[in-house]
This record gives C-alpha cells, structure tokens and sequence, in this order.
C-alpha cells in the first residue's frame, strides 16, 4: 500500500533525510520516534510533497512518484492519497468548523455542498464536537481545535492519515482528549504515520515503531521490541531517556 525507497532530503548542503525505506501495510499504524530536529517531520512532509524530496521514490496507493522526474499531475495524485494533520492545527480562522472539514471535500473532491457538509458534521459528532459545529477555531480550545483537524483529515478520501506531533502544541489537559481519537481510528483499523514523542501512545497503539536520528532510521520493529529488547545502541539509550522523563 505504501512502499518508500531510497528516499533523500537536502536543504543545500544539508542531508536532512538519508536512505530512508520502509513499507506500510493497509490499516497499518507505524509511530515515527526519535530525538528532536532528525528528520521526522520532514519525512512527514516528504510524503505528500509539501516538501520535494531530492531523490528516491514514493508509492502510495495507485500512485508512484519519483523525485528525480516527478510531474505537477503526479505531485496532485500523490497528495490525494494522503490527509495531513499538523501540530499547529492549521485551520482556516474564518470559517467554522463544520466549514473547515468541507472544504477539502468541496474544493478538492467535488463533492456536493449540501453532502459535504451532511459529512462532515457526522465526523465532528464522531470526535466529540456536536456542539461546535458553528464555532470558529478562536473560540475553540487547542483539543478542540486539534480534533477538528483530525476530523478533516478523516473527511478526506485518502488511504493514509499523516500526523506531525498532534499533542506537541497542546496543554497537558488537552492531550488525551485528542489521542482518545487517534486511538480510536487505531481501533477502526485507519492506516495512519504518526511522529509523536508521546512514548505510552506508541506502545499501546503501533504496530511497528521507527526509530530515526541523525536522518537515518536506526531501527525498527514491533512496540515490544523497540521499548523492550531494542538491539541498536542509540536506541536503547533514546529510549531509556525518554521512558525517565516520562513521556
């Protein structure tokens, strides 16, 4: 279903991602981990081209795409396949909620306004939201405003769901709220790419744990051997560290 090779990122003379590969089964969910400012999100956001990978190859769906000889069409097709939900919510501050989960729908996909929006409020009553269908995001607390991102990510008609640190830009009484619905779709078999830092949340959830630093991926392999028998240095000292701090 997704199949990523050889995959590079640089920022001028800056390697940022080197060699990546993995593959990622139909309802699938793998949580990207690893120490700050080593190329998570950036592989993130390579996977839908917000930003151009400088070589290697992505195939997600029906699609494969080359960074070396890739078209606009394909770069389009590519971004269908896939529904971001970034950390800090990027939401459209003059429209509702209900708004900003059709607009993609509507924009995007076509869909008929009046069915677009019959959609979306039964995803935003799906993630506890029914009484701020009406609300703009000012108005709406980070968990919430967060949850509406996942909500229009879910909207979307693509087969993986992309999540850069959801919980990073949330107070610590709004974190759980939103994981509640990650777990959730977890459950509901969504096939999903998570970074995230929140350790409990890879071991309960993931399928397959990614280790990465220095943009290379270390190691990887089920939550059970990732955080209990990791056979690479590096990761058994990030996670010794992360599991102290508690996270």
């Amino acid at each position: 279903m997704i199949k990523v090779t050889s995959l590079t990122k640089k920022f001028g003379d800056l390697e940022v991602l080197k060699d990546i590969n993995f593959e990622v089964s139909q309802g699938e969910i793998i949580v990207i981990i690893g120490p700050s400012g080593t190329g998570k999100s950036t592989l993130l956001r390579c996977l839908n081209y917000l930003e151009t990978p400088t070589s290697g190859q992505i195939h997600i769906g029906d699609v494969n795409i080359n960074a070396s000889s890739h078209t606009a069409k394909e770069v389009t097709a590519l971004r269908k396949q896939s529904s971001f939900v970034f950390q800090n919510y990027s939401l459209f501050a003059n429209k509702t909620a209900l708004q900003n989960v059709a607009e993609s729908l509507i924009t995007v996909w076509g869909v008929d306004k009046t069915e677009a929006l019959a959609k979306s409020e039964a995803i935003l009553i799906k993630v506890g939201l029914k009484d701020k269908l009406h609300i703009y995001p000012s108005q709406l607390s980070g968990g919430q405003q967060q949850r509406v991102g996942i909500a229009r990510a879910m909207a979307a008609k693509g087969e993986v769901i992309l999540f850069d640190e959801p919980t990073s830009a949330l107070d610590p009484e709004w974190v759980d709220e939103v994981l509640a619905v990650m777990k959730q779709l977890a459950v509901e078999r969504q096939t999903m790419i998570v970074v995230t830092h929140e350790m409990q949340f890879a071991k309960e959830v993931a399928d397959t744990v990614i280790f990465m630093e220095d943009g290379y991926i270390v190691e990887q392999g089920s939550p059970q051997q990732i955080f209990e028998n990791p056979q690479h240095q590096r990761t058994k000292a990030f996670v010794k560290r992360a599991l102290k701090k508690g996270y």
